[in-house]
């Protein structure tokens, strides 16, 4: 049976939907459907309509289209994996030779494109970024939590852009030349020299691919109405909705894809008031600076003033 050995493992909102994209590309390469399998991750709480795999069996089952021959690198992309306390040791004893990709970004940015991804799966119901920042503490202690919000982790916002401290764990347990690390940064600023730099990463010749079309950018639904029936169906049409969009999720069929992106919208971040941008900098700058040491790297800049 085919066996996973590429795993971009995080952080979530930092490119990692485009650049499996373009490795989904290659000739040399299989990447799985869905993109996220979350099967590692057994620390934290799966959506209705996520997998829910139940063995190491139903996992490879994902990668059986793989052609060995052909496919030198067989990869999934999980971007709750980096935060996870228990994916990557768990990966590493399923295949110690394993690869991983992390991808990260300026935390200030991080955190506001989290809050949105949030909002659009209707996980969060407060729409500013602001108060949702300050409801933390409440939250963590059980109150203020969104009526269809499973996992209250997800709005710790915080945490959830504390890349240094996760950094710091992967790199603890990763063997050295297994662990690619990323800055969105470069990832955008020169979006081809990074993908080659990937491939050679990975034993992969250059394919020439000249094209990087950005994936997943922020968006909010086009009908907040149907969203919220799909999303949270009532009652009576749960189960069967929810074991829906359990297939399309799994099976990514191109006219559904066409559909579903029909119905959302680009919309702009709104920029952070002076404040609440000057208070995150202060909030992240120790984080920030581990993450620089880590890299050996001045990541000073993410947190001026």
């Amino acid at each position: 049976m085919n066996r996973p050995n590429t795993f971009i493992i995080g952080a979530p909102k930092c490119g990692t939907s485009s650049l499996a994209k373009y490795l989904a590309g290659h000739p040399g390469v299989f990447f799985c459907t869905p993109k996220e399998p979350f099967y590692w991750c057994r620390d934290f709480w799966r959506a209705k309509h996520e997998l829910n795999l139940k063995s190491l069996d139903d996992y490879l089952a994902l990668f059986a289209r793989a052609d060995r021959a052909r496919h030198k690198v067989i990869a999934e992309g999980s971007t709750r994996y980096l935060r996870s306390d228990v994916a990557i040791s768990g990966i590493l004893e399923f295949d110690p030779d394993a690869r991983f990709i992390v991808m990260l970004r300026n935390p200030v940015e991080l955190v506001q494109a989290f809050h949105m991804e949030q909002c659009y799966s209707l996980q969060e119901n407060v729409r500013s970024f602001e108060t949702a920042w300050r409801l933390q503490t409440e939250r963590a202690e059980g109150r203020c939590l969104p009526k269809h919000c499973a996992s209250p982790e997800f709005l710790q916002y915080g945490r959830v852009a504390a890349l240094g401290e996760q950094l710091d764990r992967a790199k603890r347990i990763i063997p050295e030349g297994q662990l690619k690390v990323i800055l969105f940064d470069d990832f955008k600023q020169d979006t081809g020299a990074v993908y080659r730099d990937v491939l050679a990463f990975l034993g992969l010749p250059d394919d020439r691919r000249t094209e990087f079309p950005v994936v997943n950018s922020a968006h909010v639904h086009r009908f907040e109405w149907l969203a919220k029936l799909i999303l949270t169906p009532p009652g009576v049409f749960e189960k069967p909705v929810l074991r829906l969009r359990r297939h399309l999720w799994e099976n990514r069929y191109p006219p559904v894809e066409w559909v579903k992106a029909r119905l959302n919208r680009g919309k702009a971040r709104e920029n952070l008031p002076a404040g609440l941008r000057a208070e995150l900098q202060a909030c992240f700058r120790p984080d920030v600076e581990k993450l620089g040491r880590l890299l050996n790297r001045d990541l000073s800049h993410w947190v001026k003033d």
